[in-house]
């Protein structure tokens, strides 16, 4: 603060004795040439009447002893201290004065000017008529005084216009320092709310009307700057989460109508597979039925019969993944105890190295569908997440919420509604693969290691129940898959009949 304060002040002071070395000595010269014209007027015109009254009462003298009584004029001139040299010449003939004074060497014309021939002595003749003739009187004046005096007042005006300068400079050091302190901290104001601090006020004490003004009109500035900035970042906000909403639902949107298209596609796919092995199975049965069961020909029809029940069992897959498959075991039952089941099972199969944890609320959450196909959605989703701990360990997490208020991108779907997370510590899964886990064939796994079904039939399961999933990973941290599936109406009603009866 304050460096600029000082830099401040010194520019103005430099610019102070710039204008001051530019008009001072112009002042100086202007105001002594006025003095000197002055003074030399004065001067150029009272000698010029002396000397004229000089003449004039020399041609009013008397003939009688005319000699004596113009020496006599002429000391009384000399007497007056301002004439250095006096002198009458008619013809050859010359009166002087008797007061003794130094002659001008050779002819010296006469001045026109103050101090014009530089010998400080102002030379002046007059015509003095006597009777028939006329003589001339020349007379010196000592221009000395009147010199002394111009040099007199040239030093008084230098001395004032150094005082002018001097105090003109205090002046405006006092104005600079005045003035620079609430214009550097109303910069260093500025800067801030440049920088982003729009917070700061722009107000400044001074006791300069102009700067007090000009802050107030910043101040307001700012103020309205300001609240039209919140405002603009509040639409860009809004706007922001606006378009990534919209782009969300439009890209949800779209891998539901491709998962839609793919399970309408799988699923006449699958009828046509499962009429062309309908026969195959059935004439395979009749012709084993009439074969020698030890024969070379009975082992082959069973192989052809097994492959045949192979190839049904996944087209029951494909239709399940496509919701086409026609369950008869729908029923409302205990999502936690179907989950505790599933979990039992793969304690058995998952290694050591893999914690599997359940979190259930005590209160029960009935839904509505077949058991054993939420038993394989656990399955198949735990198999998923034990697998990418193979080499690693680490946990999984099952947790069942009950959700009051269910929305998906912010739109309500149903309510109430459980909600089922499996939440594992892997190794996560690569953004790209998200928008296809669930398309069918799809997997990341070596050939031999799995038919890219699993989850596939995990989302026809969780829809063909009127739920949704969502899965969010991150890698190297872990994958976690919500599954959100609609409580049935019996249990909404139990359980708020249950809690009005706490109550």
């Amino acid at each position: 603060m304050d460096r600029l304060i000082n830099g401040l002040r010194s520019r103005l002071i430099a610019l102070v004795l710039i204008i001051h070395a530019a008009l001072v000595p112009l002042l100086y010269l202007g105001v002594s040439a006025i003095v000197e014209e002055g003074y030399s007027e004065l001067f150029v015109n009272s000698v010029r009447s002396f000397s004229r009254l000089t003449a004039d009462e020399l041609e009013a003298s008397d003939e009688k002893d005319f000699e004596h009584r113009a020496g006599a004029l002429l000391d009384a001139v000399m007497l007056t201290g301002q004439v250095v040299f006096t002198e009458i010449r008619d013809g050859q003939r010359k009166i002087h004065s008797s007061i003794p004074a130094d002659a001008p060497p050779g002819p010296r014309p006469d001045d026109f000017a103050f101090a014009d021939h530089g010998d400080q002595v102002y030379y002046i003749s007059h015509s003095v008529k006597r009777g028939g003739h006329s003589m001339m009187l020349r007379m010196g004046f000592d221009e000395v005084p009147t010199l002394e005096r111009i040099s007199a007042a040239r030093r008084h005006i230098l001395i004032a216009v150094l005082t002018f300068t001097f105090v003109s400079l205090g002046i405006s050091i006092w104005l600079s320092s005045v003035i620079a302190k609430p214009m550097i901290r109303l910069q260093e104001a500025a800067k801030r709310v440049a920088g982003g601090d729009v917070h700061t006020h722009l107000n400044m004490s001074s006791s300069i009307r102009e700067v007090q003004e000009l802050t107030h009109h910043l101040e307001s500035m700012r103020q309205k700057l300001v609240g039209t900035n919140e405002r603009l970042e509040t639409e860009i906000r809004e706007r922001g989460v606006s378009e990534r909403k919209r782009l969300d639902l439009e890209r949800r949107l779209m891998h539901r109508e491709r998962i839609a298209t793919i399970g309408t596609l799988a699923g006449g796919v699958a009828h046509e597979f499962n009429n062309i092995l309908t026969p195959i199975l059935l004439y395979s049965q009749l012709a084993l039925n009439d074969s020698t069961p030890d024969s070379p020909r009975a082992r082959d029809l069973g192989r052809i019969v097994s492959a045949a029940h192979r190839a049904r069992s996944l087209i029951k897959r494909i239709l399940t993944f496509s919701r086409e498959m026609d369950s008869l075991d729908i029923s409302a039952f205990s999502l936690r105890s179907t989950v505790e089941e599933a979990l039992a099972l793969m304690r058995a199969i998952v290694p050591a190295s893999v914690e599997i944890v359940l979190e259930a609320p005590q209160q029960e959450l009935r839904v509505s569908g077949d058991p054993s196909l939420v038993h394989q959605v656990i399955i198949n989703l735990c198999t998923n997440a034990y697998q990418a701990m193979r080499q690693t360990g680490g946990r999984i997490l099952v947790r069942l919420l009950r959700l009051d208020e269910m929305s998906v991108d912010g739109q309500p779907e149903f309510e109430p509604a459980a909600l089922l997370e499996v939440i594992d510590t892997g190794h996560g899964i690569d953004p790209a693969v998200i928008a296809h886990i669930f398309e069918p064939f799809f997997t990341t796994r070596e050939v031999g290691e799995g038919t890219g079904l699993g989850l596939s039939v995990v989302h026809g399961i969780v829809t063909s129940m009127g739920g949704s999933i969502t899965v969010e990973s991150t890698l190297e941290k872990g994958t976690t898959f919500k599954i959100y599936l609609p409580l049935t109406v019996v249990a909404t009603r139990s359980l708020e009949a249950a809690a009005d009866g706490t109550a």
